[in-house]
């Protein structure tokens, strides 16, 4: 009895003792793993706090032993051909082929807007070697063949189509968009990675519609093609014309699986009233588009401000060596309605033609790109708090993208 108690004791007491291990065992990396998470945690922290550690990542620099980069992984995508840039007034090459200029307008509005715009712009064409197209869309007689549109803007679209065939690449302009820096060529904004390069607005993130770049293909002129005859099928509200239909245009043509989510947009679009209802059409689509820009052989979309052109008044018609042109310069001479333009006199194109002889410049009205910047930050935070309320919407929150198409939705993908 007594060695049977010893030995029950002695098994007891082994148990307790492993029982009181496993718990201190426990306890240990239980602390190791809280301590351990919680330095990785503020390690991460620190890395991406402004007053600690932005500006290293700004310069690029990684000399942090415990920061670490992945590899870039091989590109399979053609890179883009980067065209110089221009200085000192020089040449532009055609390495890109032959570039053609196309403006399209109707006779009664040029007569009484446009002409500052204009004629910076032909001061601009006589110190290059780009072919034009100034098309008159109420006469000219190839618009009149190819292109029975009756709605000012899809008959541009549709003219630019039939234009192309005459380019390798072709510059499509509103009729107020003016040269304010002649020293920047077309081909610097060309993309050689895709068929058409547009840009947004600065002040609300719409993707432009009045100017942009378009290669002679196949894609292009269909695309060109498609958005004048959405003339006929875009819908009867408030819905933003030309530039309306090029947002679901674009998105269709670049995610053409994104069906239920093209749905959605069109679902907003299809209830604007005014302009700020369709605010949240165009927010659907950016908001879908995401944060790519490029789409290898179709489109390219410029961020804000980094295309050939951005709206004056940012920056009050200010400009730096960055700018190339302005737009929305509406009036027939300088001084009218209070206009201070960078322009100290109206234009005689027959002046230019080498260097800047005609470009007669405002003393002060050429600044830094830092001033620039300035100007356009300040501008962008007021932007975003004064869009509109009923713009700021999240379409996977208002519109179905299960409900409608399940189990099936993702059949095109």
């Amino acid at each position: 009895m007594t060695t049977n108690r010893i030995g029950n004791t002695r098994h007891l007491l082994f148990l307790i003792a492993v029982l009181c291990s496993l718990l201190l065992l426990i306890s240990f990396y239980k602390t190791e793993f809280h301590n351990h998470g919680m330095a990785d945690r503020e390690h991460f922290m620190r890395h991406i706090r402004p007053d600690s550690n932005f500006e290293k990542f700004a310069k690029n620099d990684l000399s942090d032993e415990h920061v670490h980069v992945m590899p870039a992984a091989p590109s399979l995508l053609k890179k883009r051909t980067i065209y110089p840039k221009r200085e000192n007034m020089g040449e532009c090459k055609p390495l890109f082929g032959k570039v053609v200029v196309f403006v399209a307008y109707v006779e009664s509005s040029m007569k009484t807007h446009y002409k500052v715009a204009q004629d910076s712009l032909h001061c601009y064409l006589k110190g290059v070697n780009y072919t034009t197209a100034f098309v008159d869309l109420d006469h000219d007689k190839r618009v009149k063949e190819n292109c029975p549109h009756d709605q000012l803007f899809f008959k541009k679209h549709c003219a630019a189509s039939v234009y192309l065939q005459d380019a390798d690449w072709m510059l499509v302009l509103d009729a107020d968009t003016a040269v304010v820096n002649p020293n920047h060529c077309i081909e610097e904004w060309i993309d050689d990675r895709v068929d058409l390069v547009f840009y947004e607005r600065f002040f609300n993130w719409e993707i432009a519609s009045g100017n942009y770049l378009v290669k002679n293909t196949e894609f292009a002129r269909t695309f060109l093609r498609k958005w004048a005859d959405w003339q006929y099928i875009q819908p009867s509200n408030w819905n933003g014309a030309d530039n309306g239909v090029l947002q679901i245009h674009i998105l269709q043509t670049v995610l053409p699986d994104a069906v239920e989510e093209i749905k959605a947009c069109d679902a907003i679009w299809h209830k604007g009233t005014d302009y700020d209802t369709y605010m949240a059409y165009v927010t659907c689509v950016k908001v879908t588009l995401g944060a790519n820009r490029l789409y290898p052989g179709k489109i390219r979309i410029h961020r804000r401000a980094h295309g050939w052109v951005r709206d004056g008044f940012l920056t009050g018609d200010n400009f730096c060596d960055n700018d190339f042109m302005l737009h929305g310069w509406k009036l027939q001479a300088i001084e009218l309605e209070g206009w201070n333009s960078p322009f100290r006199k109206m234009f005689n194109v027959s002046e230019c033609g080498t260097g800047y002889l005609g470009w007669n410049y405002r003393p002060g009205y050429k600044i830094t790109p830092d001033e620039v910047r300035k100007r356009l930050a300040a501008f962008e935070a007021s932007a975003g708090n004064t869009f509109p309320k009923n713009a700021q919407v999240f379409p996977y929150l208002t519109q179905p993208d299960v409900g409608n198409c399940y189990p099936k939705c993702d059949d095109l993908t």
